[in-house]
């Protein structure tokens, strides 16, 4: 994908930073269908020297341009020291955090906040930080709909399969499905797909 078509996906004056950024890296970056369990991706092919990142194509702006900083953060350590480094570490940690502190300004006045208190101790997982996720990602239906927020012994369904709600054991509920008996640890920042009253 040209990168000036990205404009379409970001935030207003966002555009310029993701530029400089990139400047003269030999990128592809793949827009893809909402999934379940990821919002982008970053990879390197050491035969082509290509980098790629991909990234959910139905983000809004923001997170949109969120997520393209923590890939391209992946995508700086990699030039800078390759392999030997861990990909959550702390080299990616100090490089995603100075980004989103220089590209601050791009996000609403509600969200910097939320964006500076990451940028100071970055997290692999959006989910890590609690405030950030609810306030980049979801609406006031979603956040009704988080685990974590309904009532123990609450029914609800999450794909196909139907569960109950039972205790939280550190950052998970242990949670029965229905037709089987067994019990999964669900995240609480888990959103269901809707939920059962009876």
């Amino acid at each position: 994908m040209k990168l000036d078509l990205l404009k379409n996906y970001l935030p207003v004056g966002a555009l310029p930073f993701v530029l400089q950024w990139l400047e003269g890296e030999n990128i592809y970056i793949k827009l893809k269908n909402s999934r379940r369990t990821k919002l982008g991706d970053y990879k390197f092919d050491t035969q082509t020297k290509l980098h790629q990142i991909s990234i959910d194509r139905e983000l809004a702006p923001d997170a949109f341009f969120f997520v393209l900083t923590h890939e391209i953060a992946h995508l700086k350590v990699n030039q800078e020291f390759g392999r030997r480094v861990k990909s959550h570490g702390a080299e990616w940690k100090f490089t995603f955090g100075e980004m989103l502190v220089e590209s601050l300004e791009i996000y609403p006045e509600k969200l910097k906040p939320f964006i500076l208190n990451h940028a100071r101790s970055p997290k692999a997982s959006l989910g890590a930080d609690k405030n950030l996720f609810q306030n980049l990602f979801l609406n006031e239906n979603q956040i009704e709909r988080q685990v974590e927020n309904l009532n123990e012994n609450q029914k609800f369904r999450i794909g196909k399969r139907i569960f109950e709600r039972g205790s939280k054991r550190k950052i998970r509920y242990i949670c029965r499905e229905l037709k089987t008996g067994r019990l999964f640890l669900v995240n609480g920042q888990a959103i269901v797909d809707e939920i059962i009253n009876e």
